[in-house]
């Protein structure tokens, strides 16, 4: 562990620069410049060879809701691959290979403009969600994974499953400042991050609410999203007085309910497509690996 301090995240003070993303979150240490910490390994053993790293071009090429979802895109496609993963045949090396890749996320969102505030909190809620992914399944809980997570190694923290929902508390007091935290937030919820409500009663139910909430909130400040989706989401605004009046209100009801219906499903699909052209690119990765570790056992 690199310092005995945990991680704080502070609301911002008024004014500051003007980055096009500004934060609500703060933390002396990311804003003093204080070095990146360094994660080793869970278990001390001997780097694999260079067939083992993911690839060294960038997976995402530009794609994905905004650009920090795109700079963490590989990380949100490892977490949903590893939560439905039955065995994993080289933790460490799945470990290494994590903290090499959070660290090249930090490094494109600050080349892309994001303030220190956002990658600190950007990074807490990737490694929060990975934990909680490898730990869940049956190979990582039996694995070194939880004597040093990533969380420990880059916050000096061991579950961010309460500080989560902390930030994104944080993040929805301005969210016309800080949509791309919060978009990122909601994918991680929509592929499974369950926090402190894993184990919660009605956990479930209030997962949803918030997810539904969150949605609500990005499509507030997102419109253009919902008229991309419906191209002719304004056909109800030009009809006619007349017809209005001759139609019962249930079926202006039930159209209504049908568009935020179709509006809801497309934005989820746009979600899915944004991110699906690296899942090849990521299957060929875990196959690589797999038939290196198979060899290096033969």
């Amino acid at each position: 562990m690199d310092s005995p301090d945990k991680t704080v995240f502070r609301q911002p003070r008024p004014g500051g620069d003007r980055t096009r993303m500004k934060p609500d979150v703060n933390t002396p240490r990311a804003a003093a410049g204080t070095p990146e910490p360094r994660a080793p390994s869970p278990v001390d053993s001997p780097a694999p060879p260079s067939a083992m790293d993911l690839p060294p071009e960038p997976l995402v090429a530009g794609r994905g809701l905004n650009p920090l979802v795109s700079s963490a895109n590989t990380l949100l496609l490892v977490f949903g691959k590893v939560r439905q993963s039955a065995r994993h045949t080289d933790v460490r090396g799945l470990y290494r290979q994590l903290t090499q890749s959070i660290r090249e996320f930090e490094v494109e969102a600050r080349d892309r403009g994001y303030p220190p505030e956002i990658v600190l909190a950007a990074r807490y809620v990737l490694c929060s969600v990975l934990d909680e992914a490898v730990l869940n399944t049956p190979w990582g809980s039996d694995s070194p994974w939880a004597q040093r997570t990533l969380l420990s190694a880059f916050h000096n923290e061991t579950s961010g499953g309460e500080k989560f929902f902390q930030i994104l508390q944080r993040m929805n007091q301005a969210p016309s400042q800080n949509l791309d935290m919060l978009e990122l937030m909601y994918l991680c919820l929509s592929l499974g991050f369950e926090g402190r409500y894993r184990l919660a009663n009605r956990g479930r139910d209030a997962l949803e609410q918030i997810k539904d909430e969150l949605y609500r909130t990005i499509r507030r400040y997102r419109g253009e999203h919902e008229r991309a989706l419906s191209p002719r989401w304004q056909g109800l605004g030009r009809t006619s007085s007349t017809l209005g009046e001759s139609i019962p209100l249930w079926i202006w009801s039930a159209a209504v309910a049908l568009l935020l219906v179709l509006i809801f499903s497309g934005f989820r699909y746009w979600l899915y497509t944004s991110s699906n052209p690296v899942v090849e690119q990521l299957d060929t990765v875990n196959e690589q690996i797999e038939t290196f570790s198979r060899d290096s056992f033969e």
